[in-house]
């Protein structure tokens, strides 16, 4: 009897185990079919990408919000490239994005040179891509410098599914990117097919919960849904007065994490690809060009009404949400590496101009990106720190923005702590 016990037990540990077997067996292959119809309707490879017969760059047709440019450039343009997420491709139009508004102030110097910013922005896109990016385009484009420009609302974290590793940084600069409506899917995942699913769950599932919580339904949600409560109290306690849409809820929650130091480990890897990109500016200065790095902060450093409402939603202790986190941490490791580039980090200019009551964001929470105006204000910081600390050129016309914006930001001694770990982490992956 005992033996016929141990025996069914052990067919059925058996029979469980297959089944787990044959399950992540068809995830996988499931994943890999659904990256190849990914790759060939959704988006398109750098490594298709030609250049045409005379020696130029389609680049609208590649998906950018750019112009026609040439390979090579004349001795008398200075061309910078501008690489980045949705923050760099811009929610306006040309011309009105930060990379066409510091082309044209740099252009209205008394400068007998001309100034040319490509925009090379890709949505959804992170720190590995950016590595890829600008070995693309480097070595095909002329130029003199470059902008890499990161969001602190989702670049850190996103890389939580992606350990940083020098074997993966040389596979990504020596790998292809994407560009396309595929891209502007962020990578949260193992598998890409979870990304996908999020997106559309995010996409459609306001519309039913504005179907579930209209008036019509009130009678029949009382009676048929008797979870309804809790889940309208997680949905819009304290929205009353914001009226976010659930996206940007979604999207502030999100962004959260980069400005909590209890949630450190969840922006690690981060931090490391950051580190990457900023030894790979470095090596780009030490060839005799110039380069920045531009920390784009979220809507949420800058609303008191969105930080309460998250840190209600997420259970944050008061007085625990540090918009200048993210700006610490930075500054410590990029004085670790002993970066010699630009570190701009807008923060406290920016809020500033949110005091004065410029619309910076979008007032009506359509979108998490900057306006027109905040787009300005950020071109203007770019060409004011250009002008003055890289082509040394005196500036007709003082331009109305904040100053010290390259300026170390406060030094949280608990960010510093971790950003050093990060650091000597980052440093046993080095050859």
């Amino acid at each position: 009897m005992q033996r016929r016990i141990q025996k069914s037990r052990f067919n059925f540990l058996i029979n469980v185990s297959l089944v787990l077997a044959s399950g992540l067996i068809s995830l996988f292959l499931f994943d890999w079919v659904f990256i190849k119809y990914e790759n060939t309707f959704l988006q398109s490879s750098s490594q298709d990408i030609q250049v045409l017969e005379n020696e130029t760059f389609d680049l609208a047709s590649l998906g950018f919000k750019e112009k026609t440019v040439s390979a090579s450039k004349t001795p008398n343009t200075i061309r910078i490239l501008s690489i980045g997420d949705s923050f760099a491709y811009a929610a306006v139009p040309a011309p009105y994005t930060y990379s066409d508004v510091l082309e044209s102030v740099l252009n209205q110097t008394e400068d007998d040179r001309n100034f040319e910013v490509i925009n090379l922005g890709i949505p959804g896109i992170s720190f590995p891509e950016y590595l890829a990016q600008f070995e693309f385009w480097s070595s095909r484009l002329d130029f003199d410098g470059v902008i890499f420009n990161f969001y602190t609302g989702n670049d850190l974290v996103d890389m939580e599914w992606l350990p940083y590793s020098k074997k993966e940084e040389i596979r990504f600069k020596n790998g292809e990117f994407h560009i396309g409506k595929g891209t502007w899917v962020p990578r949260l995942y193992p598998f890409r097919f979870l990304d996908y699913a999020k997106a559309y769950y995010s996409m459609y599932m306001p519309k039913v919960q504005e179907f579930l919580y209209s008036d019509s339904q009130t009678i029949k949600r009382a009676s048929l849904f008797t979870w309804h409560h809790a889940l309208s109290n997680n949905i819009i306690a304290g929205t009353e007065n914001l009226k976010l849409p659930p996206f940007y809820i979604k999207a502030m929650r999100r962004a959260s994490i980069a400005y909590r130091l209890n949630k450190a480990e969840r922006t690690r890897n981060g931090y490391l690809w950051l580190l990457a990109v900023m030894e790979l500016a470095q090596k780009t200065i030490e060839s005799g060009k110039f380069a920045l790095i531009l920390n784009s902060p979220s809507n949420l450093a800058f609303s008191k009404n969105i930080q309460e409402l998250i840190s209600e939603l997420e259970g944050i202790p008061e007085g625990t949400l540090d918009p200048h986190l993210p700006g610490a941490m930075v500054a410590v490791l990029a004085e670790m590496l002993q970066f010699k580039g630009g570190i701009i980090d807008p923060l406290d200019c920016l809020a500033s101009y949110a005091e004065a009551g410029k619309e910076l964001y979008f007032s009506n929470y359509s979108d998490t990106h900057w306006t027109r105006e905040g787009n300005v204000i950020v071109g203007r910081i770019l060409a004011d720190h250009i002008l003055k600390d890289w082509l040394k050129i005196e500036r007709s016309e003082e331009f109305p923005v904040c100053p010290d914006v390259e300026g170390s930001p406060k030094k949280n001694r608990l960010g510093a702590e971790i950003a050093l770990s990060t650091y000597k982490a980052w440093l046993t992956e080095q050859p």
